[in-house]
């Protein structure tokens, strides 16, 4: 069997048959798909059996929740596909695509191979193909250690790279399956990690042998405004600050911290710091201002946001860079909090006219 395809279901029974039809129809066929249902509160059991007893290529397990990143582990080490490939349960296939990212890995001898995909707006009924700025195919090494600089940290300046959509993602990338337990890729527990996949991505791409990027658009994400990463999460400091120690912890054991410890911080700065504070003034946080303001002192007390608002590397950097840099340097809870009160209300006004 060329492929194993892992779908972890929670709470998609709107999705789950389009996600399933768009994979069950490809002309490629050489593929197992195992439905794991992480204990779904509505009917997405129902419909895996449905294509189980449809289809002997699909496979479903049902298990307690533990979350996504674990439910990928339990579908990935019943695998038994030479290459195996993470679909969200909200997403759908590219027709006629999969053979084609198939075919060229094994032509490749790729153990990572990366593609391109189309992001999905429905509520405004657009729809745009987001592809990496790179000439493809190409399996350059150079190439690998530019994506691994932009996983690890965004760029000093605007270019290019700072417009690329979901990068870390374990459904943007298709994995020879022994190389990927030979690796030790496993995803943390998101209860614990956000922004789970991003590790795992890092250390693929510190890891493979080979690794080829290809041009073809594969998966159909789907936007979602009510998403995980769009609304109030309790305790999102925390569990960014895990996804950075995580992170830093395997570059330093691979002695090759010390050139993307600047790129870092900047990450910690912009998508934990900053997210998290835009996240404090979210509609749906429930604490009073209060509460607000001891959830803001608690991030402003982050050694690794001191030393992230200390650098220099934005000095040159997008006027958004260096007024977040410049808020955060003064460590001031005041201010922080009349910046960001006025940023998360512009935020959610623009949400909620998409």
């Amino acid at each position: 069997m060329q492929l194993s395809i892992v779908v972890p279901v929670y709470g998609a029974q709107a999705y789950l048959r389009q996600c399933v039809e768009s994979i069950l129809n490809q002309p490629f066929s050489d593929f197992e798909l195992l439905l794991v249902n992480d204990a779904s509160p509505d009917k997405s059991l129902e419909i895996a059996h449905d294509y189980e007893r449809r289809d002997p290529r699909v496979t479903v397990y049902d298990k307690p929740h533990s979350g996504l990143g674990l439910t990928r582990n339990f579908g990935a080490q019943r695998a038994r596909g030479d290459y195996l490939l993470f679909v969200d349960a909200d997403d759908w296939m590219e027709p006629d695509a999969l053979g084609e990212v198939v075919e060229a890995a094994q032509q490749d001898g790729a153990d990572l191979t990366v593609f391109n995909f189309i992001r999905e707006n429905e509520a405004e009924g657009v729809h745009r193909r987001c592809e990496l700025p790179i000439e493809c195919p190409t399996s350059d090494p150079k190439v690998n250690e530019k994506v691994l600089e932009e996983l690890v940290g965004p760029d000093p300046v605007d270019s290019p790279w700072r417009h690329v959509d979901m990068l870390g993602s374990a459904w943007r990338r298709l994995y020879r399956r022994e190389w990927f337990f030979e690796a030790g890729l496993s995803y943390p527990d998101e209860e614990k990690v956000m922004l789970e996949d991003l590790p795992v991505s890092i250390r693929a791409h510190v890891c493979a042998n080979r690794t080829l990027f290809l041009k073809t658009a594969l998966i159909h994400y789907r936007y979602n405004p009510n998403s995980l990463s769009t609304r109030y999460r309790a305790g999102r400091m925390e569990k960014l600050d895990s996804c950075y120690h995580l992170i830093e912890s395997f570059l330093r054991e691979e002695h090759i911290y010390a050139p993307l410890e600047q790129r870092h911080l900047a990450w910690y700065l912009r998508q934990a710091a900053h997210s998290s504070l835009v996240n404090v003034f979210h509609p749906g946080n429930p604490k009073d201002l209060q509460g607000k303001r001891e959830e803001v002192r608690a991030i402003l007390r982050s050694p690794q946001l001191g030393r992230a608002a200390a650098s220099n590397y934005f000095k040159n950097g997008t006027r958004a860079d260096r007024m977040i840099r410049a808020v955060l340097h003064t460590r001031s809870v005041p201010l922080v909090m009349l910046f960001y009160s006025q940023y998360a209300k512009r935020l959610q006004k623009n949400l909620d006219k998409q």
